[in-house]
C-alpha cells in the first residue's frame, strides 16, 4: 500500500508540476499574444493615420487644382485681350483703315485722304518690330468737339493706335469751334 500511495503522491506531484508548467506556458503565450496583437493594432493605427493625412492632402490638392483651373480660365480672357492689343504686319492696314473710317463717321468728320507707311527693307519685305503708321488728312475746317471725339475713339481702339503727330490751327475765317488740321499721324501697335 505504501507503494500505491507513493505512486499516487508521485502522480499528483507530476500532475501539479505539469499543470504549473502549463499555467506558466499559457501566461507566457497570452502575454506574447497580447504584445503581438498590440503591435498589429499599432501598425494598423499608423496606416489609418497615414490614410487620413493622405486624404486630407488630396482634398487640399483638389482645392488648389480647382483654384489653378479658375485662374487659368481667368487668364485666358486676359491673353485674348492682350492679343487684341496688337495687329499683325499683314492685317494692320486694313484693320486701321476700317477703324479710322468707322470712328470718323461716328464723329461726323470727313477724311480727305489716308496714307499708310510701313517700313520695308530693300527686298520689299516688312521689317518686324518697326513702327507702322497711318497719316490721315481731314477736310478742314472741322468742329473742335468732333475732332476731339475722333481722336478719343482712335486712342481707345483695339488694336492699339496712338496719335503721334497733329497740328491744329484756327482757320482764316474763324467761326464757332471750327479748327483747321494738317496731317494727323497715327502709330499702330504691331507685333
Amino acid at each position: 500500500m505504501k507503494k500505491d500511495q507513493n505512486k499516487k503522491t508521485q502522480a499528483a506531484t507530476t500532475t501539479r508540476n505539469l499543470l504549473a508548467f502549463l499555467l506558466v506556458v499559457v501566461i507566457l503565450g497570452a502575454t506574447a499574444g497580447f504584445y503581438y496583437g498590440l503591435q498589429i493594432i499599432k501598425d494598423y493605427s499608423l496606416e489609418v493615420t497615414h490614410a487620413v493625412a493622405d486624404s486630407g492632402a488630396s482634398a487640399t490638392n483638389i482645392d488648389k487644382l480647382s483654384q489653378l483651373k479658375q485662374q487659368l480660365a481667368e487668364g485666358q480672357a486676359l491673353v485674348a485681350k492682350a492679343d487684341n492689343l496688337f495687329s499683325t504686319p499683314g492685317t494692320y492696314q486694313t484693320q486701321a483703315l476700317k477703324d479710322i473710317s468707322k470712328y470718323a463717321g461716328e464723329a461726323g468728320v470727313t477724311i480727305s485722304s489716308i496714307d499708310s507707311s510701313s517700313p520695308e527693307n530693300n527686298n520689299g519685305q516688312i521689317i518686324p518690330g518697326s513702327v507702322y503708321s497711318e497719316v490721315i488728312t481731314l477736310q478742314s475746317p472741322v468742329s473742335y468737339a468732333k475732332l476731339l471725339k475722333l481722336l478719343d475713339a482712335i486712342e481707345g481702339n483695339l488694336p492699339k493706335m496712338q496719335i503721334t503727330g497733329i497740328t491744329i490751327t484756327r482757320p482764316s475765317s474763324p467761326s464757332g469751334d471750327q479748327v483747321a488740321t494738317d496731317k494727323i499721324t497715327i502709330t499702330v501697335a504691331v507685333r
